[in-house]
């Protein structure tokens, strides 16, 4: 198993080193294998080191089906103008998304990433609180699919496409054995396999108090999923803090007030974009684990990749929670070792 740190790629590695050869260097000093990179922007497979790429993360496109149906009505309702569709999605038709598609799968075919992760989901601004989304799941799998066979057919991608487990009502939850099974089915496209995304599962559950009920419920789900075999990559990361707000014990017209008042002194789409992104933060914070032993759920799932896809805001914090959890993987008595000098 190999384990990997993720990062935004522009061509520069992320926002916490000056160059590509000290973050070689920091993975070294941290025991991790390589990178699962998250490109943004065009970029050249020149200005990436191909050896510290271990995995790769395909551009998401949380709100999909307005512009991949080239939905005119449904893109100035959300964003107000085109220059502000052009902003969010850097294209204003179809034509764009499944080019991005194309052209990030090839960029991983280049630089010989064994996987590509991507998010099977849909959303949009209106029901982003409420999570009443207007439409089904098997939507959802419906646009992804178009998506996804449309791009891979004109690359040269021949690694691993990875599906991501999100939290996202009618989206990809992984709430059952058979989303997998109806996905997959769809993708014309011989090696898929599932990215399991622990945090993204805790999301789903909103009874999770603490780490040691974190795992029960992931070793759980995945006996109910049987699903491990499929599991190439793992997203290790905690989802503890700030928890409450996925509480749903308000009712629906209380969840829908919410959703229309959150966004009642923003002004356009940017600014109510900010809002979400603070709403998305605290649903997904990508916290670390720091105390519970994680050996035996890294045993059930058996990954070939482990991203420990944990918060960026320094890189002491960033290193710090890193090494704690490659000590959870451990047996309990290193992680009390590790502690000492922590």
């Amino acid at each position: 198993m190999q384990q990997l740190a993720n990062i935004t790629v522009t061509p520069k590695p992320g926002h916490l080193f000056d160059s590509w050869s000290s973050a070689g260097q920091w993975l070294s000093n941290m025991s991790l294998s390589g990178f699962e990179i998250y490109p943004h922007g065009e970029l050249n497979a020149e200005d990436i080191p191909a050896k510290l790429v271990g995995g790769f993360h395909l551009q998401s496109f949380p709100i999909l089906t307005p512009l991949l149906y080239n939905d005119s009505a449904r893109l100035m309702k959300i964003f107000g103008d085109w220059q502000t569709v052009e902003q969010f999605y850097g294209g204003t038709d179809a034509d764009h998304i499944v080019n991005t598609m194309v052209s990030q799968l090839n960029l991983a075919a280049k630089l010989n990433a064994p996987y590509a992760v991507f998010h099977p989901m849909d959303c949009d601004m209106e029901h982003l609180f409420s999570q009443n989304f207007p439409w089904t799941l098997d939507d959802t799998f419906t646009a992804c699919a178009e998506l996804l066979n449309l791009a891979l057919k004109r690359s040269n991608f021949k690694g691993w496409l990875l599906l991501e487990n999100m939290w996202w009502k009618q989206s990809f939850r992984l709430d059952s054995r058979q989303e997998y099974d109806d996905l997959r089915s769809r993708i014309n496209y011989a090696k898929c396999g599932i990215c399991f995304d622990t945090g993204h599962m805790m999301a789903t559950n909103n009874s999770i108090t603490d780490e040691s009920g974190a795992i029960s419920f992931l070793q759980n789900r995945l006996h109910q999923l049987d699903l491990s075999s499929e599991i190439k990559t793992l997203h290790l990361n905690s989802n503890l803090k700030n928890h409450s707000l996925q509480k749903d014990s308000t009712g629906e017209k209380s969840r829908n007030k919410q959703s229309q008042a959150s966004y009642q002194n923003c002004d356009g789409f940017w600014a109510q974009f900010d809002v979400a992104l603070q709403h998305i933060s605290g649903l997904d914070p990508h916290n670390g684990f720091q105390c519970e032993d994680l050996s035996h759920l890294i045993e059930t799932i058996n990954p070939n990749y482990l991203v420990h896809e944990v918060a960026q805001n320094d890189i002491n914090e960033w290193q710090q929670s890193i090494r704690l959890q490659q000590a959870c993987l451990s047996p309990v008595a290193d992680l009390f070792e590790w502690k000492q000098y922590a």
